[in-house]
């Protein structure tokens, strides 16, 4: 008798776990999972009477129905038993973006009733006005019913249907109301608050994650049927657009949080491009969807939103792994999210059971910690900012003090300033005033002999041999002229920086050479030997017009003040990569009264030794090139028995350090 009854509990509970019988009793709630039937109609041709002779499939998974991204219609058969007192009750299919759903229940007079829902029918079709579909269900107690449900969407197709007591329903839906309300309630205080901060800071961060708070919000409501039930309840066609851009929205504003908040281009480009490439191919996507609407399948904002979610949390560690601090909220701030989002994702293209698409619960706390975490890396990055600024603010007060305890001496050094600059204005003028008497005098004094010896000629008063005597003096005086010309155009010139530096490697033994063959004729004139000791290659780093200036000028007053048979020797040796150049005269020397003038304009009008005009011009311009070329120049002078000027050039070498037009190094 024990076996006997063993078996029969057995039997009955095999039984009743094969049961697609659906019972309503007085709990009021009936989760109906995967006890009912469905049949696939890839036409989406059958009506109800092909539907009711057609055999049905049975569902194999333990949880709601999800079959993914399908074009094809598909018709769900329920056998409800109603065990319960209530003749009342209401079908739930908890997921919005259904776009038909179609209800067939038969009366008792064996008519069938027919109810419609979904996105594409406004929401004042229905016979009860709430985000998700809903039906009504009416079926005398102890008695059962046949219903049969149609869906047909391009969103994916899933049915967790629920039957409710209408009280229960009432009760349980006003608990999720007010849960569902502060979640979009806090939303929107962090998005005003942020939205706030932002206009009070002007920062494009806050502006960022302003908008990607939005978009999310958005995706959220418009799964939860929000967006249809308050928004827009009598055009539903704004469902498509929602469905069309809410994942590219988010794409787009996310990739602009991650990219500014991480420096991503600083840390990777590729991670970088990977960004931008899948948001821009999401919006092309959407607009694409726009124009052949409804030809293509929003599965692919689905793929997109998931390796959207993967790259940038990659990108995150990648960033904290470079030692960047603030990767690590950003790290920390979405991976909740993103998770939660993934999740959805995954099983809104069919990959796990529909259960987790209906389940918000875990979207939105992810948005909240998302939320909260953002805004402590932004309260964290603000409170740095504003210590920066507070010490900024401490470091221009104290520096304002300093300044105001320094005024008395500011006026005081601008005072001696102004002193030395008007000393310096009277040494200007007076220099002014030299140079012009010497420029009147050098230049009007050969002008005015060539007038009187053209005049002389002219009259025919003068003989051959006086003719002659007076060409060679002219020849002299006109030759000495140009050279005072050349040096002051020169001088001119640089002062008024038109004068061009090129430095490049020159050769100083060939321009020796030829300054040398310049003055061959003056030298045989008074008998002088010309000694150039530079035979060999030696490459220096200068402007070949200015070193060419200084050998020509250095050698030209040599001969002017070397007496007859005396001799002239120029010289070069190298310390320090430095190259040092001589030219030594066994001429007069320069007298200890005449020491502190050279190199400036006080050392002009100076005769040679067969009465050679001078000015003094030539070794000023010396100095200013030598300078000029990073060099020094100097002189060692004995009167009586002749002066060595020395001067210095940088070395060339192939890694040489190219030397402004603002002058180089000075020895």
């Amino acid at each position: 008798m024990q076996r006997i009854l063993i078996f029969v509990s057995l039997t009955f509970c095999i039984t009743a776990g094969f049961s697609q019988d659906l019972i309503l009793t007085d709990s009021g709630r009936l989760v109906v999972n995967n006890k009912m039937k469905y049949l696939r109609d890839e036409s989406c041709q059958f009506s109800l009477e092909d539907v009711i002779k057609s055999p049905f499939h049975q569902l194999t998974e333990v949880k709601a129905p999800n079959f993914g991204f399908d074009n094809a219609a598909y018709w769900f058969k329920l056998d409800v038993v109603n065990r319960s007192n209530s003749p009342n009750w209401l079908l739930e299919i908890n997921f919005s973006p259904l776009d038909k759903v179609d209800f067939y229940l038969q009366d008792d007079s064996g008519n069938w009733m027919h109810e419609k829902a979904g996105d594409m029918f406004p929401i004042v079709i229905r016979d009860v006005m709430y985000r998700h579909p809903v039906f009504s269900v009416n079926i005398r107690p102890a008695s059962s019913r046949t219903a049969y449900l149609r869906v047909e969407t391009s969103s994916s197709v899933q049915v967790p249907a629920i039957l409710w007591r209408p009280d229960v329903f009432s009760r349980v839906s006003s608990h999720l109301q007010f849960i569902n309300g502060l979640f979009y309630g806090a939303m929107v205080l962090m998005t005003l608050y942020h939205l706030f901060l932002f206009f009070s800071l002007r920062d494009r961060i806050t502006l960022f994650y302003v908008m990607t708070l939005i978009a999310m919000t958005n995706i959220v409501s418009f799964f939860q049927g929000y967006n249809f039930l308050y928004l827009h309840p009598k055009h539903p066609y704004f469902n498509d657009l929602f469905a069309i851009f809410s994942g590219p929205a988010f794409i787009l504003c996310s990739t602009l949080l991650t990219r500014a908040f991480l420096k991503l281009r600083q840390f990777s480009r590729w991670l970088d491009y990977a960004l931008m490439i899948n948001m821009l191919i999401d919006i092309v996507m959407g607009f694409a969807m726009l124009i052949f609407f409804r030809q293509i399948s929003y599965k692919y904002h689905h793929y997109l939103i998931l390796s959207h979610c993967i790259i940038a949390v990659i990108s995150a560690w990648y960033c904290l792994s470079k030692r960047y601090r603030p990767a690590r909220y950003y790290m920390v701030a979405w991976i909740a999210p993103f998770l939660a989002a993934a999740t959805f994702t995954i099983s809104n293209l069919g990959f796990v059971p529909g259960l987790l698409s209906m389940n918000y619960a875990g979207l939105m706390a992810g948005c909240i910690l998302q939320t909260l975490f953002i805004s402590f890396a932004l309260g964290d990055r603000w409170n740095t900012l504003e210590k920066e600024n507070q010490q900024a603010k401490e470091m221009e007060l104290k520096r304002g003090q300093e300044e105001n305890g320094r005024l008395e001496m500011e006026v005081e050094l601008r005072t001696a300033k102004i002193l030395q600059q008007n000393l310096q204005l009277e040494e200007v003028n007076n220099v002014k005033d030299k140079l012009f008497s010497v420029v009147s005098h050098d230049i009007k004094g050969p002008l005015s002999s060539l007038h009187l010896a053209l005049t002389l000629a002219k009259s025919g008063s003068l003989n051959a041999q006086e003719f002659q005597h007076i060409s060679s003096q002219l020849h002299q005086r006109l030759g000495q002229t140009t050279e005072f010309i050349d040096n002051l155009l020169q001088w001119a010139k640089l002062q008024m920086k038109g004068e061009t530096f090129e430095p490049d490697k020159i050769d100083l033994s060939r321009l020796a050479t030829e300054s040398v063959n310049l003055l061959e004729h003056e030298c045989k004139q008074k008998k002088i030997r010309l000694i150039n000791n530079l035979n060999g290659p030696l490459e220096a780093f200068a402007d070949i017009n200015m070193v060419r200036s200084i050998l020509r000028n250095l050698l030209t007053n040599a001969t002017k003040f070397t007496p007859v048979e005396g001799s002239i020797t120029i010289s070069a040796y190298t310390i320090d990569n430095r190259i040092i150049i001589s030219v030594a005269d066994t001429g007069v020397g320069i007298p200890k009264s005449n020491l502190g003038r050279l190199f400036t304009l006080n050392s002009i009008a100076t005769e040679g030794t067969q009465s050679e005009k001078g000015t003094g011009l030539g070794l000023l311009l010396c100095r200013e090139f030598v300078e000029k070329n990073g060099g020094k120049i100097w002189f060692e002078t004995i009167v009586g028995q002749g002066t060595t000027f020395y001067f210095s050039l940088p070395v060339y070498k192939a890694s040489a350090q190219r030397l402004t037009s603002a002058g180089g190094q000075r020895m």
